[in-house]
């Protein structure tokens, strides 16, 4: 007996468009997050839609992997400019990006089985595609050492930890399995992100 297997396709939606997919494809991730252990809080679920592209791909049973880019401008945030970064100053400091051309690589969720890890590898290949097609100077990510898929993904890659937005960092008030959530900033320059559309 053979089988056909399920042909994935990953599928894009820029900025305000689509706002009931773009609602189902956050509500994914907040259930991914929410599965692995993590609270929800507002510190973290900052609205970056004006200046977000979202990757996702999808099967028979609904979503199975999404992750979105989130471009830099002056007149913006990204979430390495919303986090704390760890230590006990008072008032807490943050990272300002005045670097231009960079975005950021944030939200990767996926399904944990073979199907969206298969998932989760095309539309990590499909976002580095878009990252080409941009021609970002730097693709800026962050990661919880203590969830090593993600962090395998980085640095197989060839992803380098920041040495200039040096962590640990973090969000008030999101937590993993009842502990801080500390997160490390990684860097993914032309080179890498280039090679990654071909893996």
């Amino acid at each position: 007996m053979s089988q056909v297997l399920e042909r994935l396709a990953v599928k894009k939606i820029v900025g305000l468009e689509s706002p009931d997919i773009l609602q189902k494809i956050k509500d994914f991730v907040s259930k991914i997050y929410l599965d692995a252990g993590y609270t929800d809080s507002p510190w973290k679920n900052v609205n970056y839609d004006l200046w977000s592209t979202w990757f996702y791909a999808e099967g028979k049973e609904g979503i199975l992997a999404a992750m979105r880019i989130t471009e830099k401008f002056p007149w913006n945030f990204i979430p390495l400019e919303v986090a704390f970064i760890k230590g006990n100053e008072f008032p807490p400091k943050r990272y300002g990006v005045i670097e231009e051309n960079v975005a950021d690589w944030n939200s990767v969720a996926f399904i944990r089985n073979a199907k969206g890890g298969k998932a989760a590898k095309l539309t990590f290949i499909e976002t580095a595609r878009y990252c080409v097609m941009k021609g970002y100077d730097m693709v800026y990510g962050m990661y919880n050492p203590k969830l090593s898929g993600i962090e395998r993904i980085y640095f197989r890659e060839g992803a380098l930890e920041s040495v200039k937005y040096t962590g640990p960092m973090y969000f008030p008030g999101f937590y993993l399995n009842g502990e801080m959530s500390w997160f490390e900033v990684v860097e993914i320059g032309k080179g890498v992100y280039r090679k990654l559309p071909q893996n």
